[in-house]
């Protein structure tokens, strides 16, 4: 995380002193080269003859002054901004004397000035830079009026006047580098802020997964696992679940903690595996594989399915649904049990044939529908085995319509064929399956379909919706669906007829989910050539 100092430029503490260090090593190093000058009589000849003697005080007093800095660092006395101020001003000071003693403000001392004056926005900002910069010129200016004033000698006004310039150039130059470089550790800061709080909330929504997560190289070396992964690979004793989670994962071998799930990932990399594994030891888990591609290679994404997890959850929706269920079957049956009860009772006393003709076909009927709430029972709980084949129904449909034709006639029945067949209409499904849920639409369309005149219109048309993808669409123009039978129509023994059972619809569904397939229904709109009506849609797999 980035540490910010107040009232500084940007970067950590750290880097501030380190910064203020390199250029009192760069004021050692020009000391030093000042007094060597002037030891050597080379200085006022280099920088221009002026006051030899001067030179060679202000040389060893800036060297002097340097070592003080050095010593100053050393031992912390002074924060930091005071320290670099206390260095700009001795260095503009300095300065001063030495172009004093070398005759004006040509040559190199110019440069030297700059160079202090850019030195000091670097370590104090942009702000502190113009005062120094002001304090140089006006330094400059007056060294050089002075000099006139004393000396009676033409003096460099102009050079003076180009100095102060080219200071106050270079502290705008860094008053916009530094704004820039503001904005830009600004917009880094924000970026970084960013990344880590989607970097920890990634990490605190996986360790929170109830699914096992890890990551693996090529070779099993497991780049990351969450505490999910680590308790379903651990063994059940308890040592060997603390060795596992002890290790970090960057020291986890896949083939030394789970060598099953290990060989099962090496057959994914050469692609004998395609989609996932079921393990049974330690944990019972399904291991799904997936591909990451990353800046250090290919990686594998594993996630592990707790299965004993999901297993106790699907039991106990089992047990709701069975207890639902036998509710519903009391329900269903207590009524015709009544009704044969108390024909029974009539029958045993009664005395003439007429009465007893009344009475025989009440428990016939009442046991005929008993019997056939039994079969829908066990029609549901039976598991449906699917034998897909590939079905073309414009044929298929051809045949339902003939076999039902006399039912149909009979029963006020108008099948409207559809205009145009799609001839892409082929799907793989369970003939078997697709007869019983025809039959149970076309039932289901006859009993409730009806319109105001007494026929049943049914629209029963197969379309292409996607590329993989079929819809077949049996629809009436009957009153349409109510509220309540919307929210429970696909609910077993829910039924609006005197004479329905109510698993028609619920055993449809069933066996469409077994296929692969969707049933649901919708309003019929304009597909039954009307605003009302019901449409039973039955989304199933296109046979390729």
């Amino acid at each position: 995380m980035i540490q910010t100092r107040p009232n500084t430029r940007s970067g950590s503490e750290a880097d501030n002193w380190r910064g203020i260090r390199l250029v009192n090593a760069y004021r050692v190093f020009l000391a030093f080269a000042l007094v060597a000058a002037s030891i050597s009589g080379r200085g006022p000849q280099v920088f221009g003859q002026q006051d030899p003697y001067l030179f060679g005080f202000v040389a060893w007093g800036y060297l002097v002054l340097a070592m003080g800095f050095e010593f100053l660092l050393e031992l912390h006395v002074l924060p930091f901004r005071p320290q670099a101020h206390l260095h700009a001003l001795g260095d503009i000071i300095v300065l001063v004397l030495v172009m004093h003693a070398s005759g004006g403000p040509g040559g190199g001392i110019a440069l030297l000035m700059i160079i202090a004056v850019g030195l000091s926005a670097v370590l104090l900002g942009a702000t502190a830079a113009m005062g120094y910069a002001a304090l140089a010129s006006i330094m400059v200016l007056g060294e050089t009026m002075v000099s006139s004033l004393v000396d009676h000698e033409e003096r460099q006004f102009a050079a003076a006047g180009f100095l102060g310039f080219a200071l106050f150039v270079v502290a705008i130059l860094v008053a916009t580098f530094e704004q820039r470089v503001q904005r830009i550790e600004r917009l880094t800061q924000r970026k970084e802020k960013e990344i880590n709080y989607l970097s920890t909330l990634a990490v605190q929504i996986i360790e929170r997964s109830p699914n096992g997560i890890l990551i693996s190289d090529p070779t099993g070396q497991v780049d990351y696992i969450n505490t999910a992964a680590r308790q379903l690979l651990a063994a059940r004793r308890r040592s060997d679940v603390r060795s596992v989670e002890g290790k970090p994962p960057s020291k986890l071998r896949l083939r030394d903690t789970h060598p099953a799930l290990a060989n099962a990932l090496q057959d994914w990399y050469d692609g004998r595996i395609t989609k996932h594994i079921e393990c049974d030891e330690p944990h019972r888990f399904r291991a799904e594989f997936h591909a990451l591609q990353t800046e250090l290679g290919q990686r594998a994404l594993v996630v592990l399915v707790d299965l004993s997890a999901e297993d106790a959850r699907v039991q106990q929706n089992k047990l709701a649904s069975l207890g639902r269920l036998t509710a519903s079957i009391a329900h269903e049956v207590r009524n015709p049990l009544s009704s044969i009860r108390q024909a029974s009772e009539l029958l045993a006393d009664s005395t003439s044939e007429e009465e007893r003709a009344e009475l025989i076909p009440i428990i016939i009927r009442h046991s005929a529908r008993i019997n056939t709430l039994v079969e829908g029972v066990l029609d549901v709980a039976r598991r449906p085995q699917v034998q897909p084949t590939r079905i073309d129904f414009t044929q298929w449909l051809a045949e339902f319509v003939e076999l039902h034709r006399l039912d149909w006639e009979a029963n006020s029945v108008v099948w409207q064929a559809p205009a145009k067949a799609d001839k892409a209409c082929a799907l793989t499904f369970d003939n078997s399956h697709l007869w019983q849920i025809m039959d149970n639409l076309v039932t289901n369309a006859m009993r409730h379909g009806r319109s105001a005149d007494g026929v049943t219109y049914l629209n029963i048309a197969c379309q292409l919706v996607e590329p993989d993808t079929v819809t077949i669409r049996v629809c009436d123009r009957g009153p349409g669906l109510s509220d309540t039978a919307t929210h429970s129509l696909f609910e077993p023994f829910f039924t609006t007829h005197v004479e329905g059972v109510g698993l028609g619809l619920y055993v449809s569904r069933e066996l469409a989910l077994s296929n692969g397939a969707q049933l649901y229904a919708e309003a019929a709109g304009n597909d039954a050539a009307g605003s009302t009506g019901t449409c039973f849609v039955l989304r199933c797999p296109r046979a390729v």
